[in-house]
């Protein structure tokens, strides 16, 4: 997996993921496992106004302790709760991941490869119709320039009756 990929796994720029990679102290290692817990982090540090590394502590908790199919729940002091709605977080970074793996391609380095095939293949190829050219090249150069003083001496008729 690549920093463009994982960031978009994460649902965050390269540049803020890594930010937190750097303010975690995590390795420069880009897994869908990370990817996870570093997307649920995000959310609750964003949710709850957290600091990213208690939120991240409380991400992996979450992924070890929590039922993928319901809410997981913390009690706080004072009454407040957090809850999370764990099956609306797994759809929303399952979709963020199939668009990272499928769909992100970064930018190729290095130049454009060359055109392949001759250049009458690449006319076709676009549509031209080659008969006449094709036509002309089976002749040998003698009839080719025969045919041209025939039409030449047309062209001339042509002008001189115009006048």
């Amino acid at each position: 997996m690549t920093l463009g990929q994982f960031a978009m796994a994460v649902g965050a720029s390269p540049r803020w993921v890594l930010n937190a990679l750097a303010r975690l102290d995590l390795p420069r290692r880009y897994g869908e496992s990370l990817a996870r817990r570093l997307a649920l982090a995000r959310f609750v540090s964003e949710a709850v106004q957290m600091p990213l590394p208690e939120a991240m502590r409380l991400a992996e908790r979450m992924l070890r302790e929590a039922d993928p199919l319901g809410t997981w729940r913390l009690e706080g002091k004072g009454g407040i709760a957090l809850v999370v709605d764990l099956p609306r977080f797994f759809t929303t970074y399952g979709a963020n991941l199939a668009l990272a793996l499928n769909r992100y391609g970064e930018k190729p380095r290095g130049r454009r490869p060359r055109r392949r095939g001759s250049a009458v293949e690449r006319a076709r190829a676009y549509g031209i119709d080659l008969t006449l050219f094709d036509s002309a090249l089976r002749r040998t150069p003698e009839e080719r320039l025969r045919l041209l003083d025939e039409n030449m001496q047309v062209m001339r008729r042509l002008r001189s009756a115009a006048k």
